[in-house]
């Protein structure tokens, strides 16, 4: 006769004190890790926003001479300058956002700029040759993620500040008798922590309780090696009911996983509004003086035509960028309405025409001027237009020919979107990631012709929004030819 072999009960308490011991020191080491990890997420952040503000100081910047000599080579200063654009800016985004953006300096001309205690700290650390400066600290009495760059003295801030020190500038201030290279000031970022704090302790309480349910198995397998013998059929249950609880529990933590995907995408879209706005502005600045400027020089026209390529260009990336966290956070408005698609291609035309031109691109759009007006979302298809065609010619070389054609189905209930070009072509092996977000078929491709790997990726994105298709056929140096589908419905007959 076999005996049946007896509990330690000191062992099960034992391991039971082992597991307490090594979840303590877990839940230590697990808030730890996701603090820095806030503090890295908020840091990563701070310091894309700063440069962005840095960047549209640096563009005021590089257009002083642009802005404030006139046709006739006079200067005439216009009262436009890097602080005035960049402290603009970062109101206006400081109004919209819970985060506080400004400049400061040393030796302020305005009482605004003076630094505070962590800004003077900064600017001490800029002068010892730091180029940022950071730290979790406590600002109105919340916890608050402060963060400082340096803005050192370029070409177009000697006007206002540069030599001889103590005359008067443009503006009626002193001048500081800067040089090229000295600290001029930091842009300042004061970026509230709860909410990162409250994910960090959401993420931490997550991976506590899922070890803890973990070593609530492991005591549960302990003791029912023994206990099984007699009460099998209960204690399966038992388990079965734990593993059930083991589930729900994951599928909570799946959701807060996916509510942080939200969030960033959320926080992409909100600086992609911000940015466009002061794109825009330029755009429209730029009209202006091109209307008012009918004796400007052929230099003063080209200048003032590059700035509004790379604004138009840069406004393209950042609304393609604003779809595409739109349709990740599951928020983009599909707008049905009736829709001539005459005037989506020729308004699509008028804006591609002239870049093909200028690269020497024979462009055609073939369409049906008997076009029947249809149903569908008039966004989507202009938005799929630009992006083939600006495509089609980015990668279409001098000589070469892109060509736009759009028809209904055999079923008349969609729209066939075809655009070929003659361009560079696709090896074979790219053609299956092609439409995936920041793709190119060759990390070469990007360095050469730019781009940010996102136009192809909205084209099969929207398509599929509406129910409809994108695919692709190409071979390298021959060309490519893409294709759309959109469903609509007719509205009235050829």
């Amino acid at each position: 006769m076999v005996k049946r072999p007896r509990y330690s009960w000191w062992l099960t308490a034992a391991l039971v004190a082992v597991l307490f011991a090594v979840v303590g020191v877990w839940s230590l080491w697990s808030a730890a890790d996701q603090r820095e990890a806030s503090e890295a997420k908020v840091l990563g952040e701070a310091r894309l926003l700063a440069q962005q503000m840095s960047a549209a100081w640096d563009y005021i910047d590089s257009s002083q001479d642009a802005i404030n000599y006139n046709a006739d080579g006079r200067y005439d200063f216009k009262g436009v300058y890097c602080s005035v654009a960049g402290k603009s800016i970062a109101r206006n985004f400081t109004q919209s956002t819970d985060c506080v953006v400004r400049y400061t300096r040393e030796n302020p001309r305005t009482g605004p700029d003076a630094p505070d205690e962590f800004e003077a700290a900064a600017l001490a650390a800029f002068r010892d040759g730091a180029e940022e400066y950071y730290a979790v600290t406590t600002m109105d009495g919340a916890s608050t993620f402060r963060y400082c760059k340096a803005i050192p003295v370029k070409h177009g801030c000697l006007t206002c500040h540069g030599e001889p020190a103590g005359e008067l500038d443009e503006t009626g201030f002193p001048r500081e008798g800067y040089q090229l290279g000295d600290l001029a000031g930091a842009v300042s970022l004061a970026i509230p922590m709860e909410l990162y704090e409250t994910e960090a302790a959401e993420r931490t309480a997550a991976n506590v309780g899922l070890f803890v349910v973990l070593a609530a198995v492991i005591v549960l397998c302990a003791v029912t090696v023994n206990v099984v013998l007699s009460r099998q059929g209960r204690q399966i249950q038992a388990m079965n009911g734990k593993l059930e609880e083991t589930n729900e529990y994951l599928a909570r933590v799946n959701e807060a996983l996916r509510r942080e995907s939200e969030y960033k995408s959320t926080f992409l879209a909100t600086m992609s509004h911000e940015l466009r706005t002061p794109l825009a502005s330029t755009i429209a600045l730029v009209d202006v003086w091109e209307r008012d400027a009918a004796d400007a020089s052929e230099a003063d026209r080209a200048l003032m035509g590059e700035i509004r390529r790379h604004s138009a260009s840069l406004l393209g990336t950042i609304n393609n960028t604003l779809d595409a966290a739109s349709l990740e956070a599951g928020r983009y408005r599909v707008d049905i309405a009736p829709l001539d698609v005459l005037d989506v291609v020729n308004a699509v035309e008028a804006t591609v025409a002239p870049l093909a031109a200028e690269k020497g691109v024979a462009f055609t759009a073939d369409i049906d001027p008997r076009f029947p007006l249809v149903l569908t979302d008039p966004s989507i298809l202009h938005k799929i237009l630009m992006n083939l065609l600006s495509n089609a010619v980015k990668f279409t070389g001098e000589g070469g020919s892109v060509r736009l054609t759009v028809a209904l189905t055999a079923a008349r209930d969609g729209l066939l979107i075809e655009v070929a070009d003659t361009g560079i072509g696709i090896p074979e092996d790219e053609l299956a990631t092609i439409f995936e977000r920041f793709r190119q078929a060759d990390s070469s491709i990007s360095r050469r012709y730019g781009g940010s790997g996102l136009g192809l990726a909205l084209v099969k994105e929207m398509a599929e929004l509406l129910g409809g298709r994108a695919t692709v056929q190409s071979e390298v140096g021959v060309g490519s030819v893409f294709r759309a589908s959109i469903p609509c419905q007719v509205m009235e007959e050829l």
